[in-house]
């Protein structure tokens, strides 16, 4: 399960070897201008603390974020995947996903997404997955109802306003079938 390709991509399991590739995605302030809480780019610490943090969760949970490259270049996309995340004091899976601003446009972030949430709800059984983003984060709302998550509602997350998306098991079976 470490491994997730899709028909343009190969996902793997992130970790601290990603470090250059998930430097320069941090890096990029058009990028980060929808992932930071301040909208800043991240330090190399904090890129090192994100690539800690997604090895940590795939040691304690079995799952995580991937990093996804083009088939057969390698040319590296982004990264994706489902985690946990806290939601309004609550502990909630979460889609995450990131794509370098050089690949924006293509696809990628529907693509990664689906399959990830593909493999949450089929092969992991989960029952539900959030998504969120910032209001004006048009791009990412729109890689979230392309994917048939429903707004719920603005929340106030990492003292930022977001958007609330949710997508139940039942729903994605019902959706894509």
């Amino acid at each position: 399960m470490h491994q997730l390709n899709t028909p343009r991509l190969l996902g793997t399991r992130a970790g601290p070897g990603d470090f250059a590739d998930i430097r320069k995605l941090h890096a990029d302030p058009r990028v980060m201008a929808t992932l930071s809480a301040d909208g800043a780019t991240f330090s190399e610490d904090q890129s090192r603390s994100f690539l800690d943090r997604a090895a940590e969760h795939w040691k304690s949970h079995g799952f995580g974020l991937r990093t996804f490259r083009e088939q057969p270049t390698g040319d590296f996309v982004g990264y994706g995947g489902i985690k946990h995340a806290v939601v309004e004091g609550r502990d909630v899976i979460e889609l995450s996903y990131a794509i370098t601003s050089d690949h924006w446009g293509k696809g990628f972030a529907t693509e990664i997404s689906r399959a990830a949430l593909k493999q949450a709800f089929d092969t992991m059984h989960l029952d539900r997955i959030v998504a969120f983003t910032l209001p004006h984060n048009q791009a990412s709302r729109a890689v979230m109802e392309h994917c048939r998550f429903t707004y719920i509602r603005d929340i106030v997350h990492a003292n930022l306003p977001h958007v609330l998306y949710i997508l139940d098991a039942r729903d994605f079976s019902q959706k894509t079938s």
